[in-house]
């Protein structure tokens, strides 16, 4: 029997090749963000065996899907684009199947940035592979050089919805480091928010599910200047321990 008196929180991470040896990361904002709202963070490392994602979903009573490199196309059947960046296939497929499994069990799960774009992938929507190239040049959403607690564009909050509940205003400021966003909503998810000028989903949850949430910002990264936002994290703990 598990002695552990706080929710697990599995985290995953991404592989990334330095000078000498590669390593399985992620930013410790998620940690701390995670460990302030009383969960315990539990690192997922990337590996080749599908059939280990169960044992990590056994381990864990939420998952957060981090944010990264791009989803490769041919996931949700397009052929990549110029424009697409260094993507990660590796990643992908075990991501994906965390999210199967943790959905089968219907686990709290919040998906950041990356990650909420393989909730949409992974319910059988599709994304726009460069925002400005295929949809609107006008919108640029990627902050260029700037640091990642700035605030870079607002967001609507839809009412009546989880997302709602949980954040402490329906018009908020965020950061903003994405050049593809969702094109095809999935069957079963519904949008909880859009940018300002109401073009890009900025946030999704699941219709049937208690806990399905995806963000198209990064509030680990702006919970220091902006503790609406621990807010997310706190309601993500708190379903966990049920």
């Amino acid at each position: 029997m598990r002695k552990i008196n706080k929710p697990v929180i599995g985290i995953t991470t991404f592989c990334k090749k330095e000078t000498h040896k590669s390593y399985d990361k992620v930013s410790c904002s998620y940690i701390k963000a995670i460990s302030e709202s009383g969960g315990l963070p539990l690192l997922i490392p990337l590996i080749d065996n599908l059939q280990d994602a169960k044992n990590y979903i056994d381990l864990i009573d939420a998952l957060v899907l981090s944010g990264g490199k791009d989803i490769f196309p041919l996931f949700y059947g397009e052929k990549p684009i110029d424009l697409l960046t260094k993507a990660n296939p590796r990643r992908d497929k075990w991501e994906l199947e965390l999210f199967n499994r943790a959905y089968e069990l219907d686990l709290p799960i919040l998906g950041i940035c990356r990650g909420m774009q393989l909730i949409n992938v992974a319910l059988g929507g599709t994304l726009y592979q460069d925002i400005a190239y295929q949809y609107n040049n006008d919108l640029i959403h990627l902050a260029q050089d700037k640091d990642l607690d700035y605030v870079y564009h607002k967001v609507n909050i839809a009412e009546n919805t989880i997302l709602a509940s949980i954040l402490c205003s329906n018009h908020l400021s965020v950061n903003s480091y994405h050049h593809q966003a969702i094109k095809d909503l999935a069957p079963g998810l519904k949008i909880s928010a859009v940018s300002e000028e109401g073009a890009v989903i900025e946030a999704i949850e699941d219709v049937d599910k208690e806990f399905i949430i995806g963000v198209q910002w990064h509030p680990e990264d702006l919970i220091e200047l902006h503790p609406c936002f621990n807010e997310l994290f706190g309601a993500l703990v708190e379903r966990a321990r049920y």
